[in-house]
């Protein structure tokens, strides 16, 4: 009877140590591959037509487009490619995404046509590409507007596909907020920010520097979380005391604060409209006056 050989001996378990490491590997390169196989799900079939993920590394995602109006103009909504990747990469989340020029599946002759966007739509897009207006080639601007195009068209997908827009970030997402969003939202530093808009709203532009455009609109949106919880209490506090001049004057303020962040305005250009922005409490009660 033949015995199968045993493994001992330098040799044999070379060979066992060499199929181990070469499963770690693999598993390695499927993992870097997550979010390049999890990118069309991620961006919907319009970013996805015009794009291709190539490579990645460590968090950074290299993804190519086919001229530099459409990778300048992908470049600018990266934030959002990125939230919607990391809400499906959770525990390997992407960095960045670097958009270059290369090669995308055939010429654009071979891709069919897709049908024009509604008129409303179609503002939606040239206002994304507002912007790139001062470009000298009419080539580039005509290219940045088919990417516009195609971000419209994906949050389109989107929404179609029942997804509601993210109180945070205002992209369609099935949950609410959107995953990304809430881990931005449990960043030590935008809850910091948070305190500091309940104080100076007018801060608010600043924070894009160092937050980001999603950090600071997280920011925000716990700010007015936390604003409107008060000036329910508040309200109620100046009904109990007879409209006492203190709690009244502090409703005020703090309207003043939710109003101005409501708006991204600063308090000095508030109108006596904005109430219509308070919660109803609040407004009701400064409506009506001191009794």
């Amino acid at each position: 009877m033949t015995r199968g050989r045993r493994l001992s001996g330098p040799r044999q378990m070379g060979e066992l140590m060499g199929a181990t490491l070469g499963t770690a590997r693999i598993a390695r390169g499927i993992e870097r591959a997550r979010a390049i196989l999890m990118w069309p799900q991620a961006v919907g079939p319009e970013i996805a037509r015009i794009t291709r993920p190539r490579t990645q590394q460590g968090g950074t995602l290299f993804v190519e487009v086919r001229d530099s109006a459409t990778a300048h103009h992908l470049s600018m909504q990266r934030h959002h490619f990125m939230k919607a990747l990391n809400a499906l990469i959770p525990e390997k989340p992407i960095s960045e995404i670097r958009f270059s020029v290369g090669t995308v599946r055939g010429p654009e002759a071979a891709v069919p046509t897709p049908a024009p966007l509604p008129a409303p739509d179609r503002a939606r897009a040239r206002q994304l590409v507002e912007g790139v207006q001062s470009e000298r080639s009419p080539e580039l601007k005509g290219a940045a507007l088919r990417a516009a195009e195609a971000i419209t068209r994906a949050r389109r997908w989107r929404e179609e596909q029942g997804w509601r827009p993210c109180p945070v970030c205002g992209e369609a997402s099935r949950e609410q907020p959107c995953r990304a969003c809430l881990l931005t939202l449990d960043d030590p530093n935008v809850r910091r920010a948070a305190r500091l808009l309940q104080r100076w709203p007018e801060r608010l532009p600043e924070l894009r520097g160092t937050l980001g455009d999603s950090g600071a609109g997280a920011a925000r949106h716990l700010a007015l979380q936390q604003l409107t919880g008060q000036l329910d209490l508040l309200a109620l506090e100046c009904v109990r005391s007879g409209q006492e001049d203190g709690y009244r004057e502090f409703l005020a303020q703090q309207a003043d604060v939710f109003m101005a962040l409501t708006r991204r305005c600063t308090r000095a250009e508030l109108r006596r409209v904005d109430r219509a922005l308070l919660p109803d409490s609040a407004r009701n009660v400064l409506n009506a006056g001191p009794l």
